[in-house]
């Protein structure tokens, strides 16, 4: 259904635009009117004529999955062996081994004289507590102490509530942020 609305919607944006096709070449004669101008396609619409619409196979694929997905949208996001959710697309890393996730902000802060040595004091007690990658960053003004390469934010949603659950002063300041992450 959603297909037909988006036909409509494309076909009823471009009102002058002559049909081309496969229906062209075979009714050439019944497509043009009187005057013999070509008949556009809200004109074949309105007369009942039947409208080809060609599109690589790749873009046919991709809509038939996506009208799937929409009938049964739990299909989608639940995987049958262990429950977890799937990914949606394939990521090739950049240059530098990177991809779009997910990490763990654990602290930000942009006063000069003690952000370096406070992420620096965190990163020793996050890195020893847990296997997470640390990365002190700095990005005027602000030291950032983030950890961790995740592909999804469920994942990261739950290591940062682990570090939540292990460090209960640092609870405040602990958040999911979208982040380049190495591939793992």
């Amino acid at each position: 259904m959603r297909l037909r609305k988006l036909i409509l919607a494309v076909v009823s944006a471009i009102v002058c635009l002559p049909v081309w096709g496969q229906a062209v070449a075979a009714a050439a004669a019944d497509s043009c009117d009187t005057s013999g101008r070509p008949e556009t396609i809200i004109e074949s619409i309105r007369r009942g004529n039947n409208i080809v619409v060609e599109m690589p196979d790749d873009l046919a694929r991709r809509m038939e999955a996506r009208q799937d997905t929409e009938a049964n949208p739990s299909a989608e996001t639940q995987d049958a062996s262990d429950g977890e959710q799937k990914e949606e697309r394939y990521q090739r890393p950049n240059s530098q081994g990177k991809i779009v996730g997910y990490r763990v902000q654990i602290y930000a802060d942009n006063n000069a004289r003690i952000a370096k040595a406070e992420a620096r004091m965190r990163e020793r007690a996050v890195g020893g507590a847990f296997p997470y990658n640390t990365y002190v960053t700095y990005s005027s003004p602000y030291w950032r102490l983030r950890v961790g390469d995740f592909r999804t934010q469920d994942e990261a949603s739950k290591a940062a509530a682990a570090i939540r659950k292990r460090f209960p002063k640092y609870a405040r300041e602990v958040r999911v942020v979208r982040d380049h992450v190495y591939a793992r």
